[in-house]
């Protein structure tokens, strides 16, 4: 039974990717026309609607990380029949195998109702660009850009399991925008900012020469600190995995 396998592939990419490795494969069936070229059109957009569902929405899994996809397939009476329950993904952000089985697991199973719905547009972004355009999009979210909002103060939250101090960060016009993680390293205080200002997401990490302590007692340096670091951009989804967990961890 024939096989497609997407290789080693940037995971923004791997729709356009998959779609490539199909068409190559079945080059001589499209010429013969024992399948036509629109239903492996048809049958490579509902994989691929599968696969955003598992990339995306269950791993998390972000533009810039590399997957490798495998799936068999049969071609029966012009059509394309995927066998789903061979579907494998090796994820490159080290996703634990059982992590990975469970959420192939649970959209297989409700792949009826995954085609069903519309398509949103993060998922129309992610199935029908290119490679080189993934590419591009992933070194221009990487270049470091100026803090994108002006931050009017930070709100010590409290402390983590992990011994972290959490700021909420608020805007000029009092609103959460963002916040920031603060660990002791050295005698000195890294500061892991998220920000969150619209739609877009943000993160920016840096160091400042003064303790935990001298911090929570002048927030503004916090707010200086954060407003002198150098940005990049990350997913919404990302931002908020990483403010869920931390607030989580609050003591």
């Amino acid at each position: 039974m024939p096989q497609l396998s997407t290789g080693l592939v940037i995971a923004g990419a791997y729709a356009d990717k998959l779609r490539r490795v199909l068409f190559a494969q079945l080059r001589n069936e499209i010429k013969s026309g024992k399948i036509d070229s629109k239903q492996v059109a048809r049958r490579a957009g509902e994989i691929n609607r599968l696969l955003f569902e598992i990339l995306v929405n269950k791993l998390k899994i972000d533009k810039g990380d590399a997957v490798r996809i495998r799936v068999e397939y049969e071609i029966k009476d012009g059509d394309i029949v995927w066998k789903l329950n061979t579907l494998r993904i090796e994820a490159f952000r080290r996703i634990p195998d059982d992590e990975v089985g469970r959420a192939i697991q649970e959209v297989v199973e409700k792949a009826e109702h995954v085609l069903a719905r519309p398509e949103t547009e993060e998922e129309r972004a992610w199935t029908s660009m290119t490679e080189a355009e993934v590419e591009r999009e992933i070194r221009a979210a990487k270049k470091p850009i100026e803090p994108p909002v002006k931050l009017k103060e930070a709100i010590v939250y409290g402390k983590t399991r992990r011994d972290e101090y959490l700021a909420i960060l608020k805007d000029d016009n009092d609103e959460n925008v963002g916040l920031a993680i603060m660990a002791s390293e050295n005698g000195r205080t890294r500061i892991l900012a998220i920000l969150v200002p619209g739609k877009e997401a943000y993160r920016a990490e840096v160091y400042v020469n003064a303790g935990i302590d001298e911090l929570n007692d002048n927030p503004s340096k916090i707010v200086e600190a954060v407003q002198e670091a150098r940005f990049e951009k990350i997913s919404r989804e990302e931002a908020e995995r990483i403010i869920r967990e931390k607030m989580e961890e609050m003591l």
